[in-house]
């Protein structure tokens, strides 16, 4: 099995997939689809993906070095509140067909997320085998049994 801290690192590439996947859908008008796309993205982001970083690697990097106030995890918290603002705004931009404020609200979304990751992926993963009991077999196996197939970009 992968370590946790690839399989996160993998996850937040499928994401990013399925992310750029409905802003290619709403760019050629196909509102159905780019719905449809923004909500698998949003379930692997916020029901997954965050809910696992949350509920177990946040407490575990906190409790490995007996801090359950770390400036790191409070700041991605902070970031985690702040992302699902932005998901919701920009399921209403999708509901409005509104092309031009979902793609403004894209490009705060990329930026927030590639800076969110870096810090997760440089600062806090690489620290998660060793600060977990199971190395992360139970957080690795819960992001992996929601994982498909990314999908197809639209048009191809």
């Amino acid at each position: 099995m992968k370590s946790i801290e690839q399989i996160m690192r993998h996850d937040h590439e499928r994401l990013d997939v399925l992310l750029e996947a409905s802003a290619k859908a709403v760019r050629e008008g196909l509102w159905d689809e780019a719905a449809d796309l923004l909500q698998r993205f949003r379930h692997g982001i916020v029901d997954v993906h965050m809910m696992v970083e949350e509920t177990m690697l946040f407490p575990a990097f906190e409790a490995r070095d007996g801090n359950d106030d770390l400036p790191l995890t409070a700041l991605l918290r902070k970031g985690h509140r702040d992302l699902r603002v932005f998901f919701l705004e920009m399921e209403e931009a999708i509901g409005a067909r509104d092309a031009e404020e979902y793609s403004a609200l894209l490009s705060t979304v990329q930026a927030i997320l590639k800076h969110h990751d870096t810090k997760e992926e440089t600062e806090l993963y690489p620290h998660l085998a060793e600060a977990l009991s199971d190395q992360g077999r139970v957080a690795g196996e819960t992001i992996l049994g929601q994982q498909g197939s990314p999908p197809a970009l639209p048009g191809r």
